[in-house]
């Protein structure tokens, strides 16, 4: 076989894949017979034998992502009695579902720059086929405003500190707050200048980035939020073991952590107990998983413990105030009982 007739029938093998790519899937299964058909429009010339071929050997790669539905075929037969496959696709390699719960998390993300979610929204709708491009079309897609504040900087953020997390160096970077004019004011930590940080993992939660991470004036870990740091620098430094925060003498486990902080507040876990009506257990599942644990008590109630820093726990609390009765410690009781009397004295004339 000459070179050239080589090269064409590689050519034809790629364009087949590419084909099926572009508008199969395990519910959208293409015939041979149209898959033939296809190939001739793109100017290659091919009997349905040779097609038939190259799909067995396609088939039976388990790398090419080309399968057969065979709980979908039926068998087609011609004048010579030959079968061919009636039921190909392309195991595309997100579902339709997963790509749609990606781009759900980036259009609904908070802290994603608004003009940069259309581009990543157009990346992630190409990765599907022709099938769900149709149903997720841009037009259809619903937008948030354009007017939220948003960090430009985030998703250099993410890439500095995710390459100095990998060669374990410290980061400086200028921390804020968003002031009343919705644009980022230094925090008080950063007014004399950048801080200095050893990174130690990035993750997200309740919709933001957040880094956890040593200051280097403190002792203890800390959480930063991406879309708050501007000025990210990696320095050479190394960064301080975590064996030397308070703590953590012993190491750390990122899955253990994240559990005792729902939302990243400051502070050190801490063992909180309370008592809770029964209808307040999705609620309390929501925010603290397989943390928490529940022991019934005789008038159906439930007593329960689970492990957060303080402020987390007052914050959920005012939320859910009427479901549950915090019964320690006792600092906690006491914060408590300060924010009801503001509040009494806030709302008692309305």
């Amino acid at each position: 076989m000459s070179k050239e007739n080589i090269n064409k029938k590689k050519y034809v093998v790629f364009e087949m894949v590419k084909i099926l790519k572009e508008h199969t899937d395990r519910l959208h299964p293409m015939k041979q017979k149209e898959l033939v058909e296809r190939l001739h429009e793109a100017g290659y010339t091919t009997d349905r034998s040779t097609v038939r071929r190259t799909m067995t050997d396609l088939v039976l790669d388990e790398s090419s992502h080309v399968r057969s539905a065979a709980n979908m075929a039926h068998d087609e037969k011609d004048c010579l009695n030959d079968t061919y496959y009636s039921g190909l696709y392309y195991e595309q390699e997100f579902s339709p579902a997963e790509l749609r719960w990606l781009i759900d998390g980036i259009l609904f993300s908070r802290n994603v720059p608004h003009d940069l979610r259309d581009e990543l929204i157009g990346k992630l709708t190409r990765l599907g086929n022709r099938h769900f491009r149709k149903n997720m079309s841009m037009a259809r897609i619903r937008r948030l405003s354009g007017d939220e504040p948003m960090n430009e900087q985030l998703f250099d953020n993410i890439d500095l500190i995710g390459r100095a997390i990998e060669e374990k160096k410290k980061i400086t970077t200028v921390y804020g707050y968003l002031g009343p004019d919705f644009t980022l004011e230094p925090s008080r930590g950063s007014a004399n200048g950048p801080q200095l940080l050893s990174p130690y993992a990035m993750v997200v939660r309740n919709g933001f980035y957040f880094l956890i991470c040593n200051n280097d004036r403190h002792d203890d870990m800390t959480h930063y939020r991406l879309d708050r740091m501007t000025e990210v620098k990696i320095t050479d430094l190394p960064v301080r073991p975590v064996r030397e925060l308070q703590g953590f003498r012993a190491g750390w486990d990122l899955q253990e952590y994240m559990k005792h902080n729902i939302n990243m507040a400051f502070g050190t876990p801490e063992r909180i107990t309370f008592i809770a009506e029964p209808k307040a257990v999705r609620e309390i599942i929501d925010a603290f998983g397989r943390g928490a644990s529940f022991t019934r008590r005789p008038d159906g109630n439930l007593d329960c413990v689970v492990y957060v820093p303080e402020y987390d726990m007052e914050r959920w609390v005012l939320q859910f105030g009427d479901l549950v009765t915090v019964t320690g410690p006792d600092t906690l009781l006491e914060k408590l009982k300060q924010y009801s009397e503001i509040l009494a004295k806030k709302y008692a004339g309305s």
